[in-house]
This record gives structure tokens, C-alpha cells and sequence, in this order.
């Protein structure tokens, strides 16, 4: 059983193609998107999706989120009293993913197919992969998130002979890629990305904009307020 996963920045989701379409697995909470946020339990344990996401705010010395922006480094990040690097908190990520698909269908997954932004580079995949060993799954390919949206809309069947520009904005990267279709072959002939211009970022801009209007010192304001995934929000990570 080869599963799909796009691991995101802010949300990821997992399925599989069967009788000729795609199908998602809803997590515990029946959502299809799973937010990619982890957090530390005050009895240790590990929460990893919308309860995570919460706890955000209330507890931000113990959650991070948009963690995929640090992967292939050795940026390391402290919740409670422990330690994780990227592609341990990614891990953390796919086994949640993995558990709700294997709740759904019954059996063990063992394989997949992960989605990585077209900026990643040998770093970033590698990290990557040893995200998955670490989730206890072998991965079978990573396929770049543009080329997937493309095979995801059926351009390789549509217009033979053709050249398409694909545009991802997600929540914290933006790629582009330029694709040639011939024969029914897909292939890439230029990718490039900026991990810090998405979703994220606008927020970050618009919520900055606004204090500035309204005369408000973020300095003065309580941390829990102030999103951890954001660049200078917390002293607490170490690179």
C-alpha cells in the first residue's frame, strides 16, 4: 500500500489513488486537513494537529508550527524539556497522518509518496526522507508540489505538445514552475520557490501593519499573543 502525503507548511493531508481517483483520509476529528503544528502535553506526551494548534497560544513555550521552513538544517527547537530537530517534529507530523490512513483502511502502511516544495534542495529532501524512516515508512518518491498540482489537475492528459507555468502559493512558501507536456510525459525545465513569501507571511505583514496603525508596541505585547512560528517570536530555539 504506497500512500500520497503532502506535508505542509501549515496543513498536510494524506490518501491514495484507487479506482481511477483520489481519496483522503479524514483524522481523528474528521477533518481532511491535519494543521502541521506539534506541542508538547503538560504529562509529556505528544500532540500533534488542531489540539496543537491551540495550544499555540496558551502554551507557546511547548507547541511550533511552519517547522517544514527549517528542514535540512541543524536549527533545533526546545518544547518543555525537550529537544527536537526538524525532521523530528515533521516525523512526529507523518506518524499522525500515517495512524488516521491505517485507521481507515485496516492494514499497515509501509511506503509513500511525499510532495516537497520545488525550492527544496539535496538537504531539504534528504531531511525529508529521514523524516519518513523516523515515521517508520519507506519513501517511494518525493515529487515536487507544483508537478503534483499539475498531475493532480490532469494537465498530462488535456493538451499534448504544450508548456504550462504552475504557480503555488501556500501557507509558507510560493514556487513556480514552468512544465512541457509531450507524449504524454510531464517534464520540469525550471523550478524556483521563496519559503518565506506565503500564507504565513501575509498574516505576519497584516498583523504588523495594523499595530502600526493603531500605535500598539508589539514589544509590550504577552508572547502567547505572538504566533511561535514567526521569525523572532521566541528565544527558546537555537540553531
Amino acid at each position: 500500500m504506497i500512500v500520497g502525503i503532502d506535508l505542509g507548511t501549515t496543513h498536510s493531508l494524506i490518501g491514495i489513488y484507487e479506482d481511477s481517483a483520489p481519496r483522503l483520509f479524514p483524522n481523528a476529528v474528521g477533518e481532511l486537513l491535519t494543521p502541521s503544528v506539534v506541542s508538547i502535553g503538560d504529562d509529556g506526551g505528544v500532540l500533534v494537529g488542531a489540539g496543537a494548534r491551540d495550544r499555540l497560544i496558551t502554551h507557546p513555550g511547548a507547541s511550533v508550527a511552519a517547522f517544514k521552513r527549517w528542514m535540512g538544517t541543524n536549527r533545533s527547537t526546545q518544547l518543555g524539556k525537550r529537544s527536537f530537530r526538524p525532521e523530528e517534529l515533521s516525523a512526529l507530523v507523518l506518524r499522525s497522518l500515517l495512524a488516521d490512513a491505517e485507521a481507515a483502511l485496516g492494514e499497515k502502511v509501509r511506503e509513500a509518496v511525499i510532495s516537497v516544495p520545488a525550492y527544496f534542495g539535496d538537504a531539504q529532501r534528504k531531511a525529508t526522507r529521514a523524516a519518513g524512516e523516523l515515521a517508520g515508512i519507506k519513501v517511494e518518491r518525493l515529487i515536487n508540489e507544483p508537478t503534483a498540482a499539475a498531475l493532480a489537475y490532469g494537465l498530462q492528459e488535456r493538451i499534448d505538445g504544450s508548456t504550462f507555468i504552475v504557480l503555488d502559493l501556500g501557507g509558507g512558501t510560493f514556487d513556480v514552475s514552468i512544465l512541457e507536456i509531450f507524449d504524454g510525459v510531464m517534464q520540469v525545465h525550471a523550478s524556483a520557490g521563496d519559503n518565506h513569501l506565503g500564507g504565513e507571511d501575509f498574516l505576519k505583514a497584516m498583523l504588523e501593519a495594523c499595530c502600526k496603525d493603531l500605535e500598539i508596541d508589539t514589544r509590550l505585547l504577552p508572547r502567547g499573543n505572538w504566533p511561535s512560528c514567526w521569525p523572532g517570536s521566541k528565544s527558546r530555539r537555537s540553531s
